[in-house]
């Protein structure tokens, strides 16, 4: 498995922590307001019409079904090698007990290609594993926060209806309401600590740069910039 389909593989993973984190972040959202909505439905507003997305849950769900799919083929590879290597050492002891050190010094070239083959494929698959784990925490955390959100906009329903009917009911509710924003804050700062993933060795590591360029790329050209204020697309405003 060359570091091409690592890439490949990391790319998918890479597009939905980017597209969580820019979710996070947007318009100060940080995982309250309207994030059910896009938690459970699809994109709203110009973005959402512009490029129609699917609900982040599911693209969530997919990337996980998708890498843990991956992975099961990560495996098979790693005995492979691992069944190889086996019969290299086999081989080298054998021409050893030849006298045949030509024949053994090429097979042990090949060994040492296979082993580092092997220990790139076994660093890439902790990482993934890692963030398989990261990307269910999210994902369940995504449900959580959704049911919080559901539950404020009730209470904030409750209060308008009840407060000219109770006195004293509507400092009450505001401190619910209060009380489950502060959770939802707790909540956006763990996820945003979750957004990062470590991995493990020096070849891994450039395999997960590259695939960052690439899926940082792609989001782009799925979510173009959208025109700050006072710029008008390069139209002269003195036309």
């Amino acid at each position: 498995m060359s570091k091409y389909i690592l890439i490949a593989l990391y790319i998918p993973l890479l597009e939905t922590l980017i597209f969580f984190g820019n979710t996070l972040h947007t318009d100060g959202d940080k995982l309250t307001g309207d994030f059910s909505g896009k938690w459970e439905g699809p994109i709203r507003g110009i973005k959402g019409a512009l490029r129609p997305t699917e609900p982040l849950k599911i693209q969530v769900d997919r990337t996980i079904k998708f890498i843990e799919a991956q992975l099961g083929k990560v495996n098979e590879r790693i005995e492979n090698y691992i069944r190889r290597e086996k019969e290299l050492s086999e081989k080298i002891v054998q021409a050893y007990e030849k006298h045949d050190d030509a024949r053994a010094k090429i097979i042990a070239n090949e060994l040492a290609e296979i082993r580092k083959h092997k220990d790139l494929l076994i660093n890439s698959k902790l990482s993934l594993d890692k963030a398989v784990l990261r990307l269910r925490t999210l994902y369940e955390l995504g449900n959580f926060t959704s049911i919080m959100n559901i539950a404020k906009r009730t209470v904030g329903e409750i209060r308008v209806n009840m407060a000219p009917l109770i006195p004293g009911i509507n400092p009450e509710l505001m401190q619910i309401e209060r009380m489950l924003d502060e959770i939802m804050m707790d909540i956006s700062r763990s996820a945003g600590e979750n957004l990062n993933f470590d991995v493990e060795g020096v070849e891994a590591e450039k395999i997960l740069e590259e695939a960052a360029i690439v899926a940082k790329s792609r989001m782009r050209m799925k979510f173009p910039d959208l025109p700050r204020n006072g710029e008008n697309n390069g139209v002269d405003k003195n036309r």
